[in-house]
Order: structure tokens, then sequence, then C-alpha cells
């Protein structure tokens, strides 16, 4: 019985880690708007950098599949707005893309010259904090030697 009990309360354990860690999961609508060519050519960059990603988040692109895609490319393509191999392609919209691991990542729509016009940009996922089960201090230094 004893034995049973203790499975519970591992299993128990778990599922509430788990939901702790997803109820801090955010769901970004990509330029609080639609995915769209943006009204300036920095729009997407700025929008961007005024928000803060951590794994598990999601990325909401809102856009009309007719007109637009999302491409996940690389730095070099980002910069040169360019697709020739995208890590992955998104043309049936709306999506949601969930951000998995810490790094940067490069968004772009690859339909005409709109890459170039603004519809791009890049994602900073940072590690969450809260993953870390204890702070990390510095050690304390040794003692200089005695003369």
């Amino acid at each position: 019985m004893e034995k049973k009990n203790h499975h519970i309360l591992v299993t128990f354990a778990l599922l509430l880690l788990i939901l702790h860690q997803q109820s801090f999961a955010t769901q970004h609508l990509v330029g609080d708007s639609i995915w769209t060519i943006p009204p300036t050519n920095n729009f997407y960059t700025n929008w961007s950098s005024s928000q803060v990603f951590f794994p598990g988040d999601t990325l909401y692109f809102d856009f009309d599949p007719e007109f637009y895609n999302v491409m996940q490319v690389s730095r070099r393509e980002y910069g040169y707005c360019t697709a020739n191999q995208p890590y992955k392609v998104f043309s049936d919209g709306p999506v949601n893309i969930t951000l998995m691991e810490v790094g940067v990542f490069y968004y772009i729509c690859s339909i005409l010259n709109y890459c170039s016009l603004g519809q791009k940009f890049s994602v900073t996922v940072l590690q969450n904090s809260s993953n870390n089960s204890a702070p990390t201090s510095s050690p304390s230094p040794s003692p200089l030697p005695s003369y």
C-alpha cells in the first residue's frame, strides 16, 4: 500500500510541475495585430524588442494565406530577405508557433518584397529563471596566504 501511495505522490508532483511551467507560457500576437506589411520598416523589430520571450511561449501570426506567409529562416536569409532554404514554412494562417528553446529565431514573409518592406522580425528566447532550482552565487575568494 505504501509503494502505491508513493507512486501517486510522485505522479501528482510531476503533474503539478508541468502545469506550473505551462501556466507561465504566454501567447504573443505578433505585432499586436494582423501579420501584414507594416506601417514602418522597423515596426515588427520594435514590437519584438519590447517583448520578453521564454521557452513554451507561442507566437500567434494572424494572416490571410492568400496574401501572406510565415517562414522561419536563418540569420543570413533574414538579413538578405531570402527564403531559399527556410527552416519552417507556414502557408496556412493563422498559425501558432511554440518557442521550444533558448536562442534567436528569425521570421519573414517571403511573398514578393514584403520582407524588405519590413514584414520580418527576430525573437530572442531567454532562459526562464524559474527553471533554475537554486540561485547561483559566486564562491567566496580564497584567503591570501600569510607570509
